[in-house]
């Protein structure tokens, strides 16, 4: 029992590291991501995306009225269809326009992406937290936060993929696909959650 306990507990940290190391490495881990089982793959993809919900529906208690029973999740839904609408979209155009990395490749930069948003998201928590304690007469400050965290998360989700695939692949066809990648995250976020930005400013 006392062997075990240490055992498990350095495994645990092996495996923080691994992922920080990813977020950091992006190029060289999503190589190294892609040669793995599938669920070592979808498993940082998973943990991201609880993590981005998470924080999303945290601060989307809150409201300029006080807190609320049922949390404000317009942005965190305009997330995640983005996320079906691009995602795979981004697979086919890669296959069709032969790039020099698998499809393994691209999905493990997917998913360190968005292990990346997810911790950027729980980051910004305390943050956000001090600006709601702070604006309590500021209806735009409070309602700030539902919008702002989701969409700081698909930004760093956005931005990992383009760095893995430009790096992996210097072609022209790879830097445009990358660019159209997170163009087209931010217009369908955009287009799906204009109802709550123009909340935020009535």
């Amino acid at each position: 029992m006392g062997s075990a306990s240490p055992g498990a507990a350095m495994g645990r940290l092996d495996l923080i590291d691994s992922l920080l190391r990813a977020v950091d490495r992006p190029a060289r881990e999503a190589l190294d991501m892609a040669r793995r089982p599938l669920a070592a793959t979808l498993a940082p993809a998973l943990l991201g995306l609880f993590l981005v919900a998470a924080s999303s529906a945290t601060v989307g208690f809150i409201s300029p009225e006080g807190l609320q029973l049922v949390p404000r999740l317009d942005a965190l839904r305009a997330v995640f269809e983005a996320l079906l609408v691009v995602i795979p979209g981004t697979l086919v155009f890669a296959i069709y326009l032969r790039l020099r990395l698998s499809t393994r490749t691209l999905l493990a930069a997917t998913a360190i992406g968005l292990f990346a948003a997810g911790l950027v998201a729980t980051c910004v928590l305390p943050l956000m937290a001090f600006l709601m304690l702070v604006s309590r007469e500021a209806p735009l400050v409070l309602a700030l936060p539902s919008v702002f965290v989701p969409a700081l998360a698909l930004s760093t989700l956005a931005a990992l993929p383009v760095r893995v695939i430009t790096s992996l692949d210097p072609s022209r066809a790879a830097w445009w696909l990358s660019r159209a990648f997170a163009f087209f995250l931010g217009a369908v976020f955009l287009l799906r959650v204009h109802t709550s930005l123009l909340n935020l400013w009535s």
